[in-house]
Formats: C-alpha cells, sequence, structure tokens
C-alpha cells in the first residue's frame, strides 16, 4: 500500500493547497490591507476585515471536510454506506453534487473491514477527481452487495479524457494507480471508461471472502 499511501499523501497536500492554504492567505492579504487602512478609511478597512471573516470561515469549512475524509469515523461505527452518505453530504461545500444507492447493505450487512476502508477510499479519490479535473457537476456512486463479491460504480458528468490515456500508469496525477492498487491488494478488478465531454465512469469489483476467513489489516 505504499505508492497508494503517497498517492494520498499527493492528494491531501493538494486539497490543503488549493483550499484552506489559499483561503487563509487571501484572508490574511485582507488583514494587512485593512491595517494600512485603518486611519485614512475605516470604512474600507472594515469591509476588508468582514471579507477576511468569510474566508476563514470557508477555510475552516474545508479544514473540516478534509479532516472527516482523513479519518472517517462513521466508517468504523455505522458502516460504509453512512460513511458514503455523510461524504455526499460535505460535497456541496467544496464540489459536486453526489447522490449514493446502496443494495444489500446496512447495520447488517457490514463488509470486512479492510474492503469497506478500500471501497471507501476510492469513492472519495473519484468524487475528488470528478471536482478537480472532471469540472463535474453531479457524481452518482452505487454500491452493491452479491453473493461472494461487493461492488462500487462513479459515474459523473465532468469532462472525461480520451480513452488512450486510460491504462496500469495512466493518471498519476489523478490518483487513479493507488485507487487502482487498492482493488488490486484485494483481488479485485477495477475499471474505467471515460470519453472526452461526456464523464467517466468508474467499476469496481472486489471478491469477499469465504464466511469464517479472516480479513486483511489496511493502513488508512
Amino acid at each position: 500500500m505504499a505508492s497508494a499511501r503517497e498517492e494520498e499523501r499527493r492528494a491531501l497536500a493538494r486539497d490543503l493547497h488549493d483550499g484552506p492554504a489559499q483561503s487563509m492567505a487571501a484572508a490574511l492579504f485582507g488583514v494587512d490591507m485593512a491595517i494600512s487602512a485603518l486611519d485614512r478609511a475605516p470604512a474600507a478597512a472594515r469591509d476588508e476585515l468582514l471579507r477576511g471573516r468569510e474566508l476563514l470561515r470557508d477555510a475552516l469549512d474545508d479544514l473540516r471536510a478534509l479532516m472527516a475524509g482523513l479519518r472517517p469515523r462513521l466508517l468504523e461505527e455505522r458502516g460504509l454506506l453512512a460513511a458514503l452518505q455523510a461524504l455526499a453530504g460535505m460535497t456541496p461545500l467544496w464540489g459536486p453534487t453526489v447522490s449514493i444507492e446502496g443494495r444489500a447493505f446496512g447495520d447488517r450487512d457490514r463488509l470486512p473491514a479492510d474492503i469497506e476502508l478500500a471501497i471507501y477510499r476510492i469513492a472519495q479519490e473519484a468524487v475528488s477527481n470528478a471536482r478537480r479535473h472532471g469540472a463535474a457537476n453531479r457524481v452518482t456512486i452505487v454500491i452493491e452487495q452479491r453473493p461472494g463479491t461487493a461492488s462500487l460504480e462513479i459515474a459523473d458528468d465532468g469532462q472525461g479524457f480520451p480513452p488512450r490515456r486510460i491504462g496500469p500508469t495512466a493518471g498519476r496525477g489523478q490518483g487513479l494507480p493507488g485507487m487502482r492498487e487498492r482493488a488490486d491488494i484485494l483481488g479485485g478488478e477495477f475499471l474505467i471508461d471515460s470519453t472526452p465531454g461526456r464523464g467517466t465512469r468508474i467499476v469496481v469489483t472486489i471478491p469477499l471472502p469465504m464466511a469464517g476467513a479472516g480479513s486483511k489489516e489496511v493502513e488508512q
């Protein structure tokens, strides 16, 4: 999982840079402007401070969303569907509208912990890609448990990309190798279908262990 964790670190660094870091830098610039304008233009200084306050509120919302994604407590306590629904609830703050559909999932249908975490991380990265690279407005996530398998399908209405860019080493800037690796480690299948102007569709199928078989420990 080394490369997958490295991809996550890069993705987190990008999210911090593009979200909270930029908001806080803009807020700091506004505060400096307000300080310099206090004596000569108090009204303008007040406007800058109010703008800085809104930027800091936005940065706090972004940080809370990132923190929730780093340690998905709901995943441990209530399972995959609840965690994905929470992820969908946070995205309007910073990205596309996400809808979730779960089939045969719930408190009595928990998957092994390593499989739940892998599916959650893949969905999380796919939603981030849809916002960052695809400029998508909508993302649909369907998770389904069938006899012997768990499947995840993520479809967006974003920009998509040419089929020739799809391959085992494609999309390094988009976290695709890490997503593929998570599926591979669990013996799963990872498929991407994307067309310019027609969005992207990702399908992941992971075999479930037989009853009584143990699960692997997976790092977050």
